[in-house]
């Protein structure tokens, strides 16, 4: 939170059988020492039920998609709860290829989400990024379908989980820092990132400042007064 988050990631599903009431603990150890907003986050309903059921405030809810036994099972929560939601661009058949595919896959999430009462602000889409190693075009078909969600659905807001590009390659955080400024700069909204890679977070500032998101350079000049890229100075 120091570092600049504004919610936590909760995850407890490599605990297998103990993940509903691990999640319980988890959410309330939290927000009892932490003034902060949780992602829940799992493979499990059940787990993501008993997160919300103990969150205060709206948490945000990681995530749906098409799937489904997912979609089924998850929409009665979303209704009950009324979480903000991340959305993947996924079926049963798996990620499209094409950008039109996602986006067409995006269309039928909002249009279910708003229709169990989801406001449209309240969903972050993830048009899905594949490793770069596996598909040299992934980025660029990301991108299109970004483009493509943002312009059909101009209210939505946009998040990826940004190290999922970097998989399998050396130098990931080089890889990462790049993949957020062209990200950024497509219009995305929100990354599951990690906030202690200062030169990530330095990059995450600059670029909004450049993009306009940052009138007068406001934060990039209380970050840069309060040190945060003290870092880059050349050492003697």
């Amino acid at each position: 939170m120091d570092a600049g988050a504004h919610l936590v990631d909760v995850n407890c599903a490599t605990l297998m059988e103990d993940e509903v009431a691990c999640m319980e603990w988890a959410v309330r150890t939290i927000q009892d020492a932490l003034d902060v907003r949780l992602s829940i986050d799992s493979p499990n309903p059940a787990a993501l039920r008993r997160g919300l059921e103990v969150h205060r405030g709206r948490a945000l809810l990681d995530s749906i998609n098409l799937e489904h036994d997912r979609w089924t099972g998850l929409l009665p929560v979303i209704k009950e709860f009324q979480p903000e939601v991340v959305a993947l661009c996924m079926d049963d058949t798996g990620i499209p290829a094409t950008a039109q595919g996602r986006l067409e896959l995006a269309a039928r999430l909002i249009d279910g989400l708003t229709d169990a009462g989801v406001p449209l602000a309240a969903i972050l889409v993830d048009p899905l990024v594949f490793p770069i190693a596996t598909d040299s075009r992934c980025v660029t078909v990301f991108l299109e379908a970004l483009d493509l969600i943002k312009a059909r659905y101009p209210g939505v807001r946009t998040i990826c989980g940004l190290s999922n590009v970097s998989f399998g390659l050396p130098y990931r955080a080089q890889i990462n820092q790049v993949f957020l400024v062209l990200c950024l700069a497509h219009g995305m909204d929100a990354f599951i990132l990690d906030p202690l890679d200062r030169r990530l977070m330095a990059q995450l500032a600059t670029a909004e400042m450049l993009l306009g998101h940052d009138e007068f350079c406001r934060r990039y000049l209380t970050a840069a007064r309060a040190g945060a890229f003290d870092f880059l100075k050349v050492r003697p």
